[in-house]
């Protein structure tokens, strides 16, 4: 008797289930190609980190958008630095922004060969260390250090009761600068008027120091150089922005008229004027630009409501125009001292030829111009002072249409009525280098990059423990924890010997 169990399938039934296997594997395969096919031209990025950054700001995306050359980036920094995830983690992102950016880690310290490769080709010292390098096409590479990344909180430890703390990283933005450095060999050129007192852009000193600033120059690709106007020295033909910050001496007649021409010939400038309360006296330039149309105050305003300090000298302002300069200012507050009305004068012609004169930044409805100004800059407030919105600053505009600029032949100004907001002591403070940054690209008619990159801010998080809790958590981590494991693993054991 045959008691052999029938086959259960046939084999024409055998060929068709493996045929079936074989067509749906293929299936999933070519699903899986064509996903990574379309993924490598359409990606996405998702940021799971509340600190982390999920998309760059829209001036980088056009920047970048705007990169055809090759761009070659590479972070030269040991892997332990503190910065070294923030930066290569920020660069990916500039990578996959476009592909024409080519991105290279060297640690200096583990990949020595590397190193000197990098050292022989951008000329490195032995001691440059710890930076991102920006090349482009044989054009000198542009730098960025680590030092130049991150705001540092000096009052813990100047206080002696904690250590230097990094809160903001300021990656994107001089990433971004870096590579308009290195995309467009040609910069353009700011002068620094001097011989009046003025703020000195190479002095790192708190009040008359204006380095930070000389630095928002260098973020948006802007060189600088110091001129004095005395003799026959006219405005060099390649100034594309005068400076005149913080003037406290009188300038002379020859100096106002080569100004005056200037600014005929389209030129563009910034004007600060020193606090009146602290300088109590006329510079000269006040008479040239009410040709201009803009009134420039002989006192001080506050604004008790806004006011900083006690003595109501500082202020915060956040009520603006819908200017281009301060349009993007919604949101921020300027950190200003000691600041005078600069508003459009009353006498200032109207008409398409006319300066077109426009109030940037007010006091709020509380502001007070206060004209009783003492010996030793002491300010007495009168019941007959006058109220309101007070204008502090405002933006010149004649020839061409206004708000549609050619390269040439098209005259900006801002005049502001405080030079110490923007000085090294509050550069950095509430919107004021924002501001910096939006005024030299309005009045250099780069209208295109009136965009902020905010810093990234960052965040450390710390965790305190009494003793008692730091025994128990080590109890709990080194034996609590593995000897549950232990017991888990003897109690299946024990069953599978039953």
């Amino acid at each position: 008797m045959n008691n052999a169990a029938p086959p259960s399938f046939s084999r024409s039934r055998k060929w068709i289930i493996s045929l079936n296997l074989f067509l749906m594997i293929s299936a999933v395969a070519a699903l899986l190609v064509m996903t990574n096919y379309l993924a490598a031209r359409h990606h996405a990025r998702w940021s799971w980190s509340a600190q982390a950054q999920a998309e760059l700001s829209p001036l980088s995306q056009m920047v970048l958008a705007g990169v055809t050359n090759p761009v070659k980036i590479t972070l030269y920094m040991r892997r332990e630095e503190p910065l070294y995830e923030l930066c290569w983690n920020l660069l990916k992102i500039y990578r996959l922004t476009n592909d024409r950016i080519q991105l290279d880690a060297v640690d200096y310290d583990t990949e020595p060969g590397a190193a000197e490769l990098v050292k022989s080709r951008c000329k490195l010292g032995r001691t440059d260390r710890d930076m991102v390098i920006f090349e482009c096409q044989g054009r000198p590479p542009k730098y960025v250090y680590q030092g130049e990344l991150s705001d540092l909180d000096m009052q813990a430890l100047l206080s002696g009761q904690g250590e230097i703390r990094r809160t903001h990283f300021k990656g994107e933005l001089l990433f971004t600068s870096a590579i308009m450095t290195v995309i467009n060999p040609r910069s353009s050129k700011a002068y620094f008027l001097e011989g009046h007192g003025e703020h000195d852009p190479e002095s790192e000193e708190g009040q008359m120091g204006y380095s930070k600033f000389a630095g928002v120059l260098r973020e948006n690709n802007v060189v600088f150089e110091k001129l004095n106007l005395a003799g026959p020295t006219e405005v060099p033909p390649d100034c594309n922005l005068l400076i005149v910050a913080g003037a406290r001496a009188a300038l002379q007649k020859d100096v106002l008229e080569k100004i005056d021409r200037y600014l005929k010939n389209g030129g563009r400038m910034l004007v600060l004027f020193f606090p009146y309360a602290a300088w109590p006296r006329s510079i000269g330039l006040e008479a040239t630009l009410a040709d201009w149309g803009v009134a420039v105050g002989r006192h001080v305003v506050q604004d008790e409501k806004n006011a900083v300090q006690a003595n109501k000298s500082d202020m915060v302002v956040s009520s603006f125009s819908s200017h281009p300069v301060v349009k993007k200012l919604y949101g921020y507050q300027l950190y200003m001292v000691l600041p005078r009305l600069i508003d459009k004068s009353p006498t200032a012609a109207d008409g398409a030829s006319a300066p077109q004169v426009d109030p940037l930044v007010y006091t709020g409805p509380q502001g007070r111009i206060i004209t009783d100004i003492r010996p030793g800059g002491v300010i007495v407030p009168a019941e007959g002072d006058l109220r309101g919105n007070v204008p502090l600053m405002v933006a010149v505009e004649k020839g061409g249409v206004r708000n549609v600029t050619a390269e040439r032949g098209t005259t900006r100004m801002i005049v502001a009525g405080d030079s110490l907001f923007l000085n090294n002591a509050n550069l950095e403070t509430e919107g004021n280098h924002p501001f910096a940054s939006y005024a030299v690209n309005w009045l250099l008619a780069r209208d295109e990059l009136l965009v902020n990159v905010p810093a990234q801010r960052i965040v450390d998080y710390k965790l305190t423990m009494t003793a008692a809790q730091m025994s128990g958590a080590r109890w709990l981590l080194l034996g609590a924890m593995p000897g549950a494991v232990l017991i888990l693993g003897a109690l299946v054991w024990l069953r599978r010997r039953r």
